[in-house]
């Protein structure tokens, strides 16, 4: 959702689309700061997959962050450097066996050659090595000192900074945004509102009651906020 789709939203749930917004409460700030305060709380980390490069210029693709957690090759081993074991040369791993050394793995105890081999093919396609890497904050960079093999593309994982309200896609978020954004409008509103009493008139207007629902709303949103672990995922 864009700015002005949040503040369409926020003017209906008002009711303003009935009595205007006669208190000129401006709803893009109301939204602005929930946004800020969301903000603190969207800390799940997400990856991305670039091409390799000793300097990757983090803004150039596409990343923004403050905080990189880890990088690693994307590409998984297997299909990168076939074995007998990968190929199905089962000649070859049977020779391997015979003479009691795990083929690619060198010289080792002939304890179980095949559960040797086994255990070897196990390992190589389910770790991940993680790559060093030193981050640049000021100048928004990562450097990636690799010797051969180099990997044709990295997977970064970081924790994305948001700098626009549209940058919002999972539901849940959008929905606590939206709440937040009510609740801070209807502070504004309460306020401007109950500023003034006129004593003796069959009018009366809501500030109070507005003022004291804004402030419960927003009391609620902040407490599941930080109730809820930071567990769901943002697509990139």
């Amino acid at each position: 959702m864009t700015m002005s789709e949040y503040v369409a939203k926020l003017s209906f749930m008002l009711g303003f689309p009935a009595n205007k917004n006669i208190e000129n409460v401006d709803l893009a700030q109301a939204v602005t700061m929930a946004f800020d305060e969301l903000k603190e709380y969207m800390k799940t980390p997400v990856n991305k997959t670039v091409p390799y490069a000793t300097r990757v210029d983090l803004k150039a693709v596409g990343i923004n962050t403050v905080n990189v957690l880890r990088i690693r090759p994307a590409e998984p081993r297997l299909g990168l450097s076939l074995t007998s074991f990968e190929s199905g040369n089962v000649f070859q791993v049977a020779a391997a066996v015979n003479l009691g050394s795990g083929y690619g793995a060198g010289t080792g105890l002939n304890i179980d050659p095949i559960i040797s081999q086994l255990a070897l093919q196990q390992v190589r396609n389910t770790l991940s090595t993680d790559l060093d890497f030193t981050y640049d904050q000021l100048n928004d960079v990562v450097y990636i000192p690799q010797r051969a093999p180099i990997p044709a593309t990295v997977t970064i994982q970081y924790v994305p900074k948001f700098t626009d309200v549209s940058e919002i896609v999972e539901p849940t978020w959008v929905n606590y945004l939206t709440r937040l954004g009510i609740a801070y409008a209807k502070i504004a509103i309460g306020r401007t509102r109950s500023k003034y009493i006129i004593e003796g008139s069959n009018v009366s207007l809501d500030g109070e009651a507005m003022l004291s629902e804004g402030n419960a709303e927003l009391e609620a949103a902040r407490n599941e906020l930080k109730a809820k672990p930071p567990k769901l995922r943002i697509r990139n």
